[in-house]
């Protein structure tokens, strides 16, 4: 689940298979994006704060497409 909130910065929450806890501030942390106006992931890069709970990821911040990316 993704919520924009404003700007382009958004909160996601998803599951993940895993229990340990973590806290992670990234400025190029690799995601994969979609969306509805082409068929195939494609690579960014996510800036902002990751929370790793017991099978749950939560990520707050802001997602930018490569360089030379078209």
């Amino acid at each position: 689940m993704t919520k924009h909130l404003f700007g382009n910065i958004a909160l996601s929450i998803n599951i993940r298979n895993g229990v340990g806890f973590d806290l992670e501030f990234a400025d190029s942390r690799p995601v994969f994006i979609t969306s509805d106006e082409w068929f195939e992931p494609k690579a960014a890069c996510f800036e902002g704060t990751v929370i790793l709970l017991p099978f749950v990821v939560i990520t707050l911040g802001s997602v930018h497409s490569l360089e030379g990316e078209s």
